[in-house]
């Protein structure tokens, strides 16, 4: 049999060469058998030269015939094959691909298409391999799957099936369509053959992520991915397959669900792209709404519990909300009660039961004699009928919401929020045991509770088993995963429960393993250390941890202290140069450090991701780390941040401040550090180095939008990667042509001010992307650039909301705002107004902000009276004692710390 694999080429690439190696090098199959069918329709034309050395390939040229669509139809016109199969530049067949597809739509077959596992391999996006949520699930591989009962085995992707080439040629695609094209072939090509087997040992690996990724699918930035999909594709759809009843077949109402759902899931938190006005989402709401109307409830709840559908139960009662324009208050719930179990339905269709429901394990910690824990239930049932509760040593405790933040968003709107609280529980050491477990009470009905482990903090995983947390002069240890046991620990208990441990780590992850290995070696060394594990960003210096790090460096008060960055950057080597010992991210000596730390003393949250452990890798060491955290800042806490700076995040026990406003805004209940005495005001310990040295330079400095940034792909610690839409954003439009305005740099050649555009940390991959004028500097804010110096030296910043604007003003030098309306916000309103707050004019247009910076330049760059009162109001600190003090209070905190682990 033979196989063409079709690439449309749309843009030059060597990409393709990888695709056309793996193709290449296939095992226990007669490749000469395989031919790639290449539609070059890029500019360059140069397929044919890239695949000259690949005698297989056949490259048809067709310059401007369009893109992937266009290129896609012209090789079917040019299809001889028995079979064929589309592929992307890039793309990766697994090494026994051809082998078990051609036997799986060998001779006799019922069908005439068998589809793979498929996995997206692209460290551009994850250094991880993400395993498309789509794939058939394990217990129907090697099988016959059948679309009519097993909606959710639908194929909506057409990358990597094997196709008989005769059906193929009957679904062209439909070049009107942006992208969903290739969604619209598979549909039509399945509803007329609705059945095809699922490979298991054919894996095929995707470059670009596919729809199904929430994180990562490109076409998500797209403002005509969403509203415009809808109407030009998604409703079209529906009524051309309509049964005659007018109802719509199974299949496409799962498809419909889905493809609605993917752009929620897309926007879901931090993914939101931003790209809609209130008017537009308010439109595409409108038009999502359209498409639930002619679902069936029992696919918007997910009745089936379909992975590939991706979303929550809490999701599925927001969708049913939508279609129905009603609240969770007034949905038709019903509760009934049966075999120890509480059900929830809607309509007849079961939403959860309370046995499926967990207890959320946040953050365990140990101080003063008490268990600290914080918690959180997800709210799919109505609570008001539910009775929540804890028993600890017998004593029932009535769970109250403290109404943490704990918010889910989409496209940046509050969807439905978690029941969060807080426990102190003290112990008994009358007890050899002491134990706690959590139920749910309807009426006549107790549900015991079972854990689930949904942060670094929690100390436990579900995953492996066997996990256990030594602690002060105890042990716990989960049983049955609903049950928290404490007892007295030995050294005996610990080194057999560690035995029995290791092996199942070792089993899921032979490098954790060799950590805890490692941990337990080096053990007598670190054990009666005082450790102060601290960092900025690990690529970077520079901020609050570092100004610490040197202020301690004479201190003769027995702590040792780590200060962990990539040994590779330009703030280690003048770390060295200054005598002082900087720890190597990644070395023995970090990973030691931070799994004996007393306390992280940190500027950016998420310390786990900072010292290289994702919420999967901290599963096997979190119980070793027995530290709480102390935030030195990185910007300043005067707008809601409660996402990324509640309590929970970091375990915080420290939250050093430099305004009465962060105070305000901080003791608000969704923080979690009201009433705690955990917020101190110190100022802020980079401030002290911040004296005036003005050098007559504009400094231009925008923060960053998430949306125009690449997610991060491995530690938060790392920098992020190159964005190759970024150029294509307004964002980056706006300022490219601001540091091109002649008018701005004539001025700054008359008055002898230098011009410095400063990237954000997170965008400096972007550097070479901005053209400015010669007389304009742009600078990546890593590598050799100290903000310190460049801070000093400036005579006037523009910047939009970046957190440096309070570095500037604490030098009293003159700010200016660029608040462009074409640009969304990158912030909540908190306790900082820049109206009435700001410490300098807000400009609105381009032309605006020119005016005004020239005026400053023509007068000397002073700031003027109105804002000096601002500065004198906002700051509580205006000296440069800020590291004194905050050191005096850690230090005061570690005599805690160290009758916590019996010192």
């Amino acid at each position: 049999m033979s196989v063409s694999v079709i690439i449309p080429y749309i843009e030059s690439s060597d990409l393709i060469l990888k695709t056309a190696d793996s193709v290449k090098n296939q095992k226990s199959v007669n490749t000469g058998e395989i031919d790639l069918l290449v539609v070059d329709v890029s500019d360059a034309q140069n397929a044919a030269e890239k695949l000259s050395a690949y005698p297989n390939a056949r490259v048809i040229q067709k310059p401007g015939a369009g893109g992937e669509a266009a290129a896609y139809n012209i090789a079917l016109e040019n299809l001889s094959a028995d079979y064929a199969i589309v592929a992307r530049p890039g793309d990766v067949f697994g090494s026994h691909y051809f082998m078990n597809a051609l036997k799986a739509v060998g001779a006799n077959k019922p069908w005439c298409f068998a589809a793979p596992n498929r996995f997206c391999i692209n460290p551009v996006y994850s250094r991880y391999k993400y395993i498309s949520r789509t794939n058939v699930p394990p217990l129907m591989l090697n099988k016959e799957a059948d679309i009519r009962s097993y909606p959710n085995l639908l194929q909506m992707e057409i990358d990597g099936n094997i196709i008989e080439s005769a059906v193929l040629k009957q679904y062209p695609a439909d070049t009107s369509l942006k992208y969903e094209f290739f969604h619209d072939v598979m549909l039509r090509l399945q509803q007329d053959h609705p059945t095809y087997f699922a490979m298991e040992e054919a894996n095929f690996n995707t470059f670009m992520p596919l729809s199904d990724d929430s994180a990562y699918f490109v076409p998500s930035n797209d403002i005509d991915w969403y509203r415009n999909s809808i109407e030009s594709f998604m409703l079209p759809l529906a009524e051309r397959f309509k049964n005659s009843d007018g109802t719509l077949p199974y299949f496409i109402q799962f498809y419909l669900m889905y493809a609605v759902s993917a752009r929620f899931l897309a926007n879901m938190n931090n993914r939101n792209k931003r790209n809609m006005s209130e008017e537009e989402l308010d439109l595409f709401l409108k038009a999502c709404k359209k498409v639930l109307d002619l679902l069936d409830d029992t696919i918007i709840l997910n009745a089936g519990k379909y992975k590939a559908l991706g979303y929550s139960e809490e999701a599925a009662e927001m969708f049913y909300m939508l279609k129905y324009d009603t609240d969770l208050y007034r949905m038709p719930q019903h509760l009934s009660e049966g075999n120890e179990d509480v059900t929830l339905d809607c309509n007849d269709v079961v939403i959860a039961r309370m046995q499926g429901q967990r207890v959320g394990l946040h953050v365990l910690d140990y101080t003063d004699g008490k268990l600290l824990l914080d918690g959180s239930f997800r709210q799919v049932f109505n609570l008001k009928n539910i009775e929540l509760y804890a028993e600890w040593n017998g004593e029932r405790i009535d769970l109250e919401d403290n109404d943490r933040y704990s918010l889910t968003k989409y496209f940046g709107i509050s969807a439905y929020k978690k029941f969060t609280f807080h426990l102190e529980l003290s112990f008994d050491d009358q007890r050899s045991t002491q134990k706690l477990c959590f139920f749910a009470k309807y009426k006549n009905t107790r549900v015991p509770l079972q854990f689930s482990y949904l942060h670094h903090w929690a100390k436990f995983a579900a995953s492996p088993v066997g996990g256990y947390w030594r602690f002060n002069k105890y042990m716990a240890t989960i049983n049955n995963n609903r049950e928290l046991v404490i007892e007295h620990a030995s050294a005996g208990k610990t080194l057999k429960r560690e035995l029995k441990y290791l092996p199942r780590v070792f089993m899921e992850s032979k490098r954790t393993f060799i950590t805890r290995i490692e941990y337990w070696l080096t053990r007598p060394f670190y054990k009666n250390k005082r450790i102060w594990l601290m960092y900025d960003k690990l690529y970077k210096g520079g901020d609050s941890s570092e100004y610490m790090y040197r202020f301690c460096k004479d201190k003769k008060d027995g702590i040792t202290r780590y200060y962990i960055i990539d040994k590779n950057t330009s703030d280690y080597r003048q770390m060295k140069q200054d005598g002082l010992h900087p720890v190597k991210t990644g070395s023995i000596k970090h990973k030691m450090a931070f799994l004996n730390a007393d306390i992280a003393l940190i500027t950016n949250s998420q310390t786990f991701p900072f010292n290289g452990y994702s919420l999967d890798k901290s599963r096997f060491i979190r119980d070793l780390c027995n530290f709480p955290t102390m935030c030195l800042q990185h910007g300043l806490s005067v707008q809601k941040c409660a996402m990324a700076q509640q309590r929970i995040i970091d375990n915080t026990r420290m939250y050093f401040i430099a305004s009465k406003y962060e105070e305000k805004n901080l003791n608000n209940h969704a923080y979690g550090y009201k009433d705690t005495g955990i917020i101190k005001m110190t100022g802020i310990g980079r401030y002290d180095g911040l004296i005036n040295n003005d050098q007559k330079q504009i400094l231009i400095t925008p923060t960053w939008r998430m949306y125009n940034a690449m997610p991060v792909t491995t530690s938060e610690g790392e920098q992020r990667s190159y964005n190759p839409d970024f150029k294509n954003t307004v964002y980056y439009r706006i300022y490219n042509d601001l540091i091109n305005n002649q008018k701005l740099i004539e001025t700054a050649k008359r008055t002898g001010y230098k011009i410095k555009y400063l990237l954000h940390p997170i965008l400096s991959a972007q550097v070479d992307d901005y053209t400015p004028d010669p007389y304009v500097d742009v600078i990546s804010s890593v590598g050799d650039m100290s903000y310190e110096k460049i801070l000093t030296e400036s005579s006037l910043m523009v910047t939009d909301y970046s957190g440096v604007q309070f570095d500037f003003a604490y030098m009293k030098k003159p700010l200016v705002y660029f608040h462009p309306d074409e640009l969304p916000a990158h912030y909540d309103d908190g306790g900082f107004f820049y109206d009435t707050m700001g410490f300098g004019e807000i400009c609105t247009t381009s032309a605006q902000l020119v005016d005004t910076l020239c005026e400053y330049m023509e007068n000397g760059c002073q700031m003027k009276p109105e804002y000096i009162a601002r500065v004198d109001d906002f700051y509580h600190y205006d000296d440069h004692s800020n590291c004194e003090r905050i050191y005096e209070e850690i230090m005061k905190f570690q005599q805690q710390v160290d009758k916590d682990k019996l010192r």
